[in-house]
């Protein structure tokens, strides 16, 4: 099941069975042919533990599931409760938080991680792993001396765990997307990507970005926020 953010609902039944205020229509992707429809909600029954319902898309014409769960009494004395859908729909992603281009993440690298995010979001899932591989690259390179930045990319990863701290478990991250590059930039007629792999591929590289170049500068962040603390309870005593 997938939580519905209430943002897609977008009417409401009038008047309130059982106390209860039930959503009637929602915008969502069908999690089986991807459109974005209309669900109309009625629902079979009304309960404030689990109500239920199915609609069908009105494109492919396959049938969804509804639950209506997790209710919450609210100020006026209705219960709310969270909209979730079953079979899940595809969930486009972005880059993630706090990522900024900085001289160790450059331009051409921030281009390259929003360039493998947009073709995973279009469904390219070979296009995916194979720009994920790029990207490792690139960041391989900004944290290798220039004398080692032309050996083959596993090479690269066995030598920067000398010049950078990283853990085993972050290595074999970094050596699953290179083997899924690989594996996404050869054609095969019986082999190709799929979109579980460039999900994991995208979720890696994520990892990644967010221990080499996020973390660190929210760390150096809180040690400058415990510190200007320190400095203004040492200034009021």
């Amino acid at each position: 099941m997938q939580l519905i953010d209430p943002k897609l609902i977008v009417t409401y039944h009038n008047g309130r069975e059982a106390g209860i205020i039930a959503p009637k229509s929602v915008d969502k992707e069908c999690g089986f042919c991807s459109r974005l429809v209309n669900f109309h909600l009625d629902w079979y029954s009304y309960n404030k533990k689990v109500m239920f319902t199915t609609s069908r898309c009105s494109g492919c014409q396959q049938e969804s599931r509804f639950y209506l769960v997790e209710f919450e009494k609210e100020d006026d004395d209705a219960y709310v409760g969270e909209l979730y859908i079953s079979p899940p729909t595809f969930e486009a992603r972005t880059i993630i938080e706090g990522i900024e281009v900085t001289d160790r993440f450059s331009k051409s690298m921030l281009r390259a991680y929003k360039s493998a995010i947009n073709v995973y979001n279009f469904g390219e899932w070979a296009a995916t792993v194979v720009l994920c591989r790029r990207l490792l690259e690139g960041i391989t390179k900004s944290l290798l001396p220039e004398s080692e930045q032309s050996k083959p990319l596993n090479k690269q990863l066995e030598l920067l765990a000398s010049h950078v701290e990283l853990q085993k478990p972050l290595l074999t991250l970094a050596h699953a997307i290179r083997v899924g590059g690989n594996f996404g930039a050869h054609f095969d007629l019986e082999r190709e990507p799929d979109e579980i792999l460039s999900k994991y591929a995208i979720d890696m590289l994520d990892y990644i970005i967010e221990y080499l170049y996020v973390l660190p500068r929210r760390i150096e962040e809180l040690h400058s926020h415990i510190e200007e603390l320190q400095n203004k309870n040492n200034d009021d005593n």
